[in-house]
């Protein structure tokens, strides 16, 4: 009783944590566009000033539109997939389509794509689940990697033994702490709090979710000062059918 307890005391506080943080990526940009818009108000303006508040309130509302998207497609993999269209999905073809959507988010991102000796059958990179959720949890850890190394390079590895399916992401970033390694899936966590970095701190938690939601495992190996290293592991299909769990 205790134990649950404890549990449920923890579930309160990190539900706290994520409504407290979640108004606060919400105020920032909406407190930008109101003092910008309260401001060109006060008198009559030249039209240049009243385009450069609107490119900037612009701006804003693009930044709050995106974190709204995120929220929502977080809430939607917070409960069970009893609503989320599930199918047979080939991993190499969501990896084959990071390279061009990830250079359409930033022209510097590249990827470098290996697939180890894969084997012949079919079934062998096949997994249950829903593609667009699985693509987005991909994209995430990739992106991130993109966005942490120097050159913004990740290196991208695809292998499969027996049945499971093992996705290696590698960055050659700062690498992280313990401490951060314990934190990095939380909400709203960021382990470099650096400003100039876009982001809101929600892709991992949100690609974690994702992951454990198809019934895949998420590690990471990290050294401080050398990069780190995810690595995604699905069973596939052979594994669930067996089981019967693929409905």
């Amino acid at each position: 009783l205790n134990r649950l307890l404890n549990r449920l005391q923890d579930s309160f506080e990190d539900q706290q944590r994520f409504i407290a943080n979640a108004s606060h990526e919400l105020s920032t940009p909406l407190t930008a566009i109101s003092s910008q818009l309260e401001v060109s108000l006060q008198r009559d303006r030249e039209a240049t000033e009243y385009r450069s508040v609107m490119t900037s309130v612009y701006q804003d509302v693009r930044h709050l539109n995106k974190l709204t998207q995120t929220l929502l497609e977080f809430a939607s993999v917070s409960g069970n997939s009893g609503g989320i269209a599930i199918d047979r999905v080939r991993i190499d073809e969501i990896l084959l389509r990071l390279p061009g959507e990830l250079s359409k988010m930033d022209r510097e991102y590249s990827v470098s794509l290996v697939f180890k000796d894969l084997p012949p059958e079919d079934d062998s990179l096949l997994v249950w689940g829903n593609e667009d959720l699985l693509f987005s949890a991909i994209h995430n850890i990739v992106s991130n990697a993109c966005k942490y190394s120097p050159d913004h390079n990740a290196g991208v590895e695809l292998a499969v033994g027996g049945n499971e399916i093992s996705i290696l992401v590698e960055d050659k970033g700062i690498g992280m702490t313990a401490d951060e390694l314990n934190k990095i899936f939380l909400p709203f966590y960021r382990a470099f709090d650096d400003q100039s970095v876009k982001g809101f701190g929600l892709g991992l938690s949100l690609a974690s979710r994702i992951i454990k939601l198809h019934r895949g495992r998420i590690a990471i190996h990290s050294v401080p000062g050398h990069g780190s290293t995810f690595v995604i592991t699905f069973p596939n299909v052979n594994v669930l059918e067996a089981d019967g769990n693929s409905n």
